[in-house]
């Protein structure tokens, strides 16, 4: 090969070296383009996941106090459904208590209200029986005429009683004065002509000897003889005493008087009672009722 060849091969090899060169070069500055490229778009991944990657944790954070919050709430819930539950079956079992008390308290009150039928037949039966006696009583009232020689030691006796009346009401106010404050309602019977002026009698004694008593005009009622104390079935012992106390001051002033119990209902009685309002005529413990032939 000659010199020619040789510069002309050398020349060649130098043009291709070159091309080799900036081949080399362009390949490395697209290697290194591609490089960066790769970098960034790598790193905007990185970047694009790291965001959907915090982001889904922060909204499974707050999911996840949400649930947590929804939980407390269901458990507070749940406490006050249970509370509510107890509270309820307390009331059942008060409400089925209270039934039973119900119950218990109709069947006490069927037994009283059988129990006071049983009473008020009774008494109603005692009422029939007084009031029998009481027809009775004004049949042979009715039936009593005394003769002329009956009727002057009455009269007599009715004078020598007018004379030492003022007498005769001091003594019992003496002998009444013992039982002082105690109550009493003297009942003029109005059908009886000679009942008001005993009646005035025997209430002033009382008053004077300090008893707490007032007059009422009884009608409706008639047949009754003497003077009557009447008392309650189950009266105290001092209001006893003080009745008994009366009848022997009525005995020992010239009255014609007996004591008994009232056959009835203290509140219940025949005819009308007329007088004051206050105190009511049956709220004294003792009632001496005035009827004819009081002496």
């Amino acid at each position: 090969m000659d010199i020619q060849q040789v510069r002309a091969w050398a020349e060649f090899m130098d043009k291709a070296m070159m091309v080799s060169v900036i081949v080399v070069i362009l390949s490395a500055t697209a290697l290194g383009v591609t490089t960066w490229l790769s970098m960034r778009f790598h790193g905007t991944m990185r970047a694009k996941e790291a965001l959907a990657f915090y982001g889904d944790k922060n909204q499974a954070r707050d999911h996840a106090a949400e649930l947590e919050r929804e939980l407390a709430s269901a458990r507070e819930r749940s406490s006050q459904l249970e509370r509510d539950a107890e509270a309820a079956n307390e009331r059942a079992a008060q409400a089925v208590q209270a039934g039973k008390d119900v119950h218990k308290r109709a069947a006490t009150l069927e037994t009283s209200a059988a129990e006071a039928r049983q009473r008020a037949a009774e008494l109603e039966r005692r009422v029939e029986e007084a009031n029998g006696r009481v027809a009775d009583l004004e049949k042979e009232v009715g039936n009593a005429k005394p003769s002329p020689a009956e009727a002057r030691p009455v009269e007599e006796h009715a004078k020598a009683a007018g004379a030492g009346g003022e007498s005769q009401k001091s003594q019992m106010a003496a002998s009444l004065a013992k039982f002082s404050g105690t109550k009493a309602a003297v009942f003029v019977v109005d059908e009886a002509p000679d009942a008001a002026a005993g009646g005035a009698s025997i209430n002033d004694a009382l008053n004077d000897a300090g008893w707490a008593s007032v007059v009422w005009n009884w009608t409706g009622v008639s047949g009754i003889v003497g003077v009557v104390i009447l008392i309650k079935q189950d009266v105290d012992p001092a209001t006893d005493e003080a009745a008994t106390g009366a009848l022997e001051a009525l005995r020992g002033a010239g009255f014609n008087v007996a004591k008994g119990h009232w056959p009835a209902d203290w509140r219940r009685f025949r005819g009308t009672l007329n007088g004051p309002q206050m105190p009511a005529p049956t709220d004294a413990p003792i009632r001496i009722v005035i009827g004819q032939r009081a002496r």
